[in-house]
């Protein structure tokens, strides 16, 4: 009875915190909206959870009221900014295993209504992994985003979560996970997967927000890799919008829009730099494997591995992809269960068939970069740079170089 008594109290005061987390776009300098979620309420100076709120709301059947409660509070403060902010938009939660009691009501229809906010200035963010009634889930979706309503699928990448659900919510925004952001700027692996999550997303008509952004480095990394939006506390967050809060964030955008620009002079000077330091390395590479022949080779190779350790590893082929030197790397010490699978070509393995060869030899290339691939001679990844020479005596040959992709940027 107690606990009836608590959370019947809460919705008939409407005593629920809300916080707005501003999602901003660093390209176009300018704040998109905000995502609203609730905190919980206080209670004579006690904090109680927004998970506890809704244990005790289920134990009573009052999910429902409770969820309609805080749609109430977040559509009637993000009204208080629309009028004057007619661009931006309002993210809600939508608890994907309440969606089927929705069905056919028309509950944010009439709040949208009430508050005489555009559909299309409300995004429906759907939440939560278990989703056991996919019908409903397309009939909710269906509804709402004929009536101009807006999209999105939330935790992208946390433990793979939601990718199965794209097929079927078809968002028209995609939520990457603070699971994949945190730290991104220092994690190769995770730029990667952010990448291909952006393409993913670019593929199927999806714009894409970087969520859990807490630092400036993380925010700069994710703008570089294609993120269209930016959320997190880097931006801080309100207990109410007003355009004093909205001015506020609209100057840290526009201060990291000018970090940005200046972060990209940076990158950009240093991979100009750094290109010229290895086209200078492999030039001369090349220059001295032209003034010898074949039998030389193997020589000069090992001579590069021992002054040039930027190098995993360097080969050279024939006209016929086929390994004419052995594999010369630094990674010698592979550990044992890696060994099995990972361990460098040998004289007379076939490449034809290997990308640096293929495409430098069909497409009538002079020099050919891979993509990061994970490298079968050390198990690291690797980018290959292939480019083809002649021996002193004018035979065609093709030198293949391994990079780690951690150190380069070619």
């Amino acid at each position: 009875m107690e606990r009836e008594i608590i959370i019947k109290n809460i919705i008939e005061n409407k005593n629920l915190e809300l916080r707005f987390e501003p999602v901003v776009s660093v390209i176009k300098q300018s704040v998109i909206g905000f995502q609203v979620s609730s905190t919980g309420c206080s209670i004579d100076g006690n904090m109680i959870s927004m998970e506890r709120l809704l244990e005790l709301a289920e134990s009573e059947d009052l999910t429902i009221e409770l969820d309609r409660l805080y749609r109430e509070k977040a559509v009637e403060e993000f009204s208080k900014i629309y009028f004057k902010n007619k661009e931006m938009l309002l993210f809600i939660n939508i608890s994907a295993s309440i969606i089927t009691r929705f069905i056919g009501s028309g509950i944010i229809m009439e709040l949208v209504k009430m508050f005489k906010i555009n559909p299309e200035n409300v995004v429906l963010e759907i939440i939560e992994d278990r989703i056991e009634d996919v019908e409903s889930i397309k009939k909710f979706i269906n509804f709402y985003r004929s009536h101009g309503f807006l999209v999105s699928l939330s935790d992208i990448g946390y433990g793979l979560a939601n990718l199965d659900k794209i097929s079927y919510v078809e968002p028209d925004i995609i939520k990457i996970s603070g699971a994949i952001t945190e730290n991104i700027d220092l994690d190769y692996y995770k730029q990667e997967i952010f990448k291909a999550l952006v393409n993913l997303s670019k593929n199927i008509g999806a714009l894409v927000i970087g969520d859990g952004i807490r630092t400036k480095e993380e925010a700069l990394t994710i703008v570089e890799l294609g993120a269209d939006m930016i959320e997190g506390k880097f931006f801080g967050e309100s207990l109410n919008i007003d355009e004093s809060s909205i001015s506020a964030v609209r100057e840290n955008v526009k201060r990291l829009s000018e970090e940005y620009k200046v972060y990209m002079i940076d990158k950009t000077n240093l991979e100009k730099s750094r290109h010229k330091l290895y086209e200078s390395v492999i030039n001369e590479i090349l220059s001295e494997l032209s003034k010898d022949s074949v039998k030389e080779f193997d020589c000069k190779l090992k001579n590069v591995m021992d002054r040039c350790d930027v190098f995993e590893c360097i080969y050279v082929l024939n006209e016929d992809g086929i390994q004419i030197t052995d594999t010369f790397t630094y990674c010698k010490d592979m550990i044992s269960q890696k060994a099995l699978i990972f361990y460098p070509a040998k004289r007379g393995t076939d490449h034809s068939l290997k990308k640096y060869f293929y495409f430098l030899k069909n497409m009538a290339l002079n020099k050919y970069v891979t993509e990061p691939y994970v490298s079968l001679a050390t198990g690291n990844l690797c980018i290959t740079i292939s480019s083809i020479f002649k021996d002193i005596n004018g035979k065609e040959y093709i030198l293949c170089i391994d990079f780690n992709p951690n150190y380069i940027n070619l």
